[in-house]
This record gives C-alpha cells, sequence and structure tokens, in this order.
C-alpha cells in the first residue's frame, strides 16, 4: 500500500507507519494521509484530488479526523477495516475554468466597513424563483461535508443531503436555504465589490458588479476513510 504523508510534522508518524508495513512514497500514492487539521485535509484534497484521504489529528481543530490514537488508526488502514466515503463537492466556472469546493464557496464584501447588494436565484427542475434584492456581506454555499463549519456559524444548523446557501449579515433575516442534487443557484451582484473564494484555496476572485455566478454540485467526489465502529460519541468525526 502506496501512503503519502502530508502536513506539518509528518516526520512524527512515518517510523511508525513503516513499522506497520505501509511503503511510503512521495508520488503517485494510493492513499494520502493528512496529518494535521481540517485545513491539511482540504489543501490535500486541492493537491491530490480523487486519491482516498485518511485524516489523523495533529492538530487542536480537526472536526473531520479520527480522534483516536495514530497507530489504531494506521493499523485499521493497512488491514482494510476502515469504511471509504465519498462527498459530493460544489462547482462553479469561472474565467474558462471550472473549480471545486469539498466545504464550501464563500461571497463576501471586499470592504468590510460597506455591504454589498445582491440577488440570488434558486433554480430547479420544478421552478425558478428570480430571488429579491438582499443587503449584507454575501453568502456562503455549502456541502453538507463543509456544513459543520461557516455555514454553521451563521445559521447553528447542519444538514446531511443536497447543498446549503447562508445569508452572511443581512439587514432581513433570511432563513437558509436547502437545494437538491440536481439544483442550481445563481449568484447576481448588484452593486459594491466582493470577493469570491473556496475551502483553504490561496485563490480569492473579485467579482464585477452585474456578474453571475452559479454554482452546483459536481460529480466530482472527494473520497475519506470513517471508522464508525471507533467513533467517539463526544466528537464531531465524519459527516455525511
Amino acid at each position: 500500500m502506496r501512503v503519502l504523508l502530508n502536513g506539518q510534522n509528518t516526520k512524527n508518524i512515518e517510523k511508525l507507519a513503516k513499522d506497520l508495513g505501509l511503503e511510503i512514497v512521495y508520488s503517485n500514492p494510493q492513499i494520502v494521509v493528512t496529518f494535521g487539521g481540517d485545513g491539511t485535509l482540504l489543501s490535500a484534497e486541492r493537491h491530490y484530488p480523487n486519491i482516498p484521504k485518511l485524516p489523523i489529528r495533529n492538530s487542536d481543530f480537526c472536526k473531520k479526523c479520527l480522534n483516536h490514537a495514530d497507530e489504531l488508526v494506521l493499523k485499521k488502514l493497512r488491514e482494510d477495516k476502515l469504511q471509504l466515503k465519498e462527498y459530493r463537492k460544489l462547482e462553479i466556472t469561472l474565467l474558462y475554468k471550472t473549480f471545486y469546493a469539498l466545504n464550501d464557496f464563500v461571497i463576501r464584501n471586499s470592504d468590510p466597513t460597506h455591504t454589498i447588494r445582491f440577488k440570488t436565484h434558486p433554480v430547479s427542475h420544478v421552478e425558478r424563483n428570480e430571488g429579491s434584492l438582499l443587503i449584507g456581506d454575501g453568502i456562503v454555499i455549502s456541502t453538507p461535508f463543509g456544513s459543520t463549519g461557516y455555514f454553521q456559524s451563521i445559521t447553528r444548523q447542519t444538514f446531511d443531503k443536497g447543498f446549503g446557501v447562508a445569508f452572511n449579515n443581512t439587514t432581513q433575516k433570511i432563513d437558509p436555504l436547502y437545494l437538491s442534487d440536481q439544483d442550481l443557484i445563481t449568484f447576481q451582484l448588484t452593486r459594491g465589490k466582493a470577493t469570491l473564494s473556496f475551502d483553504n484555496s490561496p485563490d480569492i476572485f473579485t467579482i464585477d458588479e452585474d456578474s453571475q455566478l452559479v454554482f452546483k454540485l459536481s460529480n466530482q467526489t472527494a473520497k475519506i476513510y470513517a471508522d464508525t465502529s471507533l467513533r467517539c460519541p463526544n466528537c464531531q468525526i465524519i459527516r455525511s
């Protein structure tokens, strides 16, 4: 089993992995072990898409990591006793290139002293709602996997299917939108300056006034190992 160790301080588990019979490689891995927190997992997914990930905690904040001893987790990986789960990503095509997010896309005001004006247009196979003009800091479009992050901090809710839209600091209270796998959501900036970011990518894009961005669930998935038999009842490890 060819394993690439990703993250800071991977030397701390390299010997353990080798002693358990795992082959440590630096390219063309079968599995990527992310040693860190949630951000390490997101970064690894950007750099090594379509390759299964095993997140191991080396951080005080890692909701997605298996919260158990490194040796036990790696041993179960070698023995093929972990469950590989797939999580659909979000996608947007921008500047003739498609970008994918495992957690979320975030549109927000680029000037924190000024709000933006915008419309959202949920589009389903049943109906089209043109939406009304909104004033606020922006929106968060989240997957179920990412709903325990920024989406939850705004809405105090999570969800487990489709995708969701949270409205960030709008002048009127707006409940989050929950959309199906087949739906689209269009964002139109009508006034102000805004940016688009996704996951923890360093790529941040400027959104021009009157721009329309269309988001949807992608067929591309992230493959992440979980172990429900080891799940800690007081720990959020993997949300499906």
